[in-house]
């Protein structure tokens, strides 16, 4: 036990993982991408077979940007059409809040084996950034820009209509 604490200490002196107040771990480190970003995705599970809530944005084998998105742990997954330059907005918001120096891994102190989870991860040219949790919020640098991103997905959502869809896939297809 004195190894476990005495390791730990020295990660976080080391800057190799951190803790908030409510003792949730951050690990790993993401290395600053290069080029576009060609593809964006997220998802947050609960303990159920499909996602409670998915997202990825990229332009089909068309060229157009398309958002695919499935909520409430449904096995489908409805594809929108979105504005061209979504991928650049989410790439300018990405390097505004620093996306880049999120950690890649966020879990609590304590082992829990059931609850929620999330992913992120940011496909460029030349690099991605991931980061995803267990049972634990992002925090710490870079985190701003997730939660940025999230609110301007859901925005574009939103702003979709009847006309914008291209159809229906399944999480059960791929």
């Amino acid at each position: 036990m004195k190894t476990i604490l005495t390791l730990t200490c020295v990660m976080s002196l080391l800057g190799l993982c951190s803790r908030n107040k409510y003792g949730v771990i951050a690990e790993g480190e993401n290395e600053k991408p290069k080029g576009n970003l060609i593809e964006y995705q997220y998802s947050y599970h609960v303990c159920m077979a499909y996602p409670q809530r998915y997202f990825n944005i990229k332009a089909n084998e068309d060229g157009v940007m398309t958002l695919s998105f499935s909520e409430q742990s449904n096995d489908e997954i409805r594809v929108m059409r979105i504005p061209d330059d979504a991928l650049k907005a989410i790439q300018d918001t990405a390097q505004k809040y620093e996306l880049y120096k999120i950690k890649q891994s966020f879990r609590p102190k304590a082992e829990v084996l059931d609850g929620d989870g999330w992913g992120l991860q940011l496909t460029y040219e030349d690099g991605y950034i991931f980061s995803g949790g267990s049972n634990a919020s992002a925090f710490g640098k870079g985190s701003e820009g997730h939660y940025a991103i999230l609110k301007y997905v859901e925005e574009l959502l939103q702003k979709t209509t009847p006309a914008d869809s291209l159809g229906i896939r399944h999480h059960s297809d791929r």
